[in-house]
């Protein structure tokens, strides 16, 4: 979910940056507008956590698991972003103008939700796959136990279409030491028809 802080004109970087600093909240900056990353619901949290501990615990030894607070530097956009996961291999590098926004991911994870799923597939994926060193980027969903991945293929081309992950199979990542289960992600948070285990139906 994002809220967009509103302007009489677009922002400056370092505007953004002055805005950013006095607030404790996440504050993407999307073509001069400055946008709020507002919390996401149990079900989103319980996903985004268990990813964590997944990946964290199957990370290769010269790469590391980063939380949602990561931000993240598009220079082919002049975009600053944010993911719900990511996993950055060997030291994080930053351009001169923001020493908080990496610009170097082999994967970022997102946690779909309704009102985020039209730009998490959409121009955020795209923001993500311009960075040359992304290998994968995982998505989440916090309504069906399904993975799918985007792959950056040998030749450094992006496959047209994700791999598609349900329960009874497993996935694997370049950055990992062992494949992740499907099921792993979900159990105790999704049923097998998707419905929340954590709070009760609307």
């Amino acid at each position: 979910m994002r809220a967009t802080l509103r302007l009489e004109r677009r922002a400056t970087y370092g505007e953004y940056l002055s805005v950013q600093a006095d607030t404790p909240h996440r504050l993407e900056f999307i073509d001069g507008v400055i946008v709020a990353m507002a919390g996401g619901s149990v079900e989103h949290n319980a996903v985004g956590g268990r990813l964590a501990e997944l990946f964290g615990a199957r990370r290769s030894d010269s790469c590391r698991y980063y939380t949602s607070d990561q931000k993240f530097w598009i220079a082919a956009t002049t975009r600053a972003r944010y993911s719900d996961g990511s996993i950055i291999c060997g030291r994080p590098e930053y351009p001169p103008h923001d020493r908080h926004a990496a610009t170097n991911p082999a994967v970022v994870i997102e946690v779909l939700s309704p009102s985020s799923e039209g730009d998490d597939e959409g121009d955020k994926r795209e923001d993500f796959a311009s960075l040359a060193t992304l290998q994968a980027y995982v998505v989440a969903h916090q309504d069906e136990r399904t993975i799918r991945v985007y792959r950056r293929g040998a030749d450094g081309a992006w496959g047209r279409l994700p791999d598609t992950y349900r329960d009874g199979q497993s996935f694997t990542l370049p950055t990992l030491t062992s494949p992740i289960a499907v099921a792993d992600v979900y159990d105790g948070i999704l049923d097998e028809h998707g419905r929340s285990l954590l709070s009760d139906p609307e």
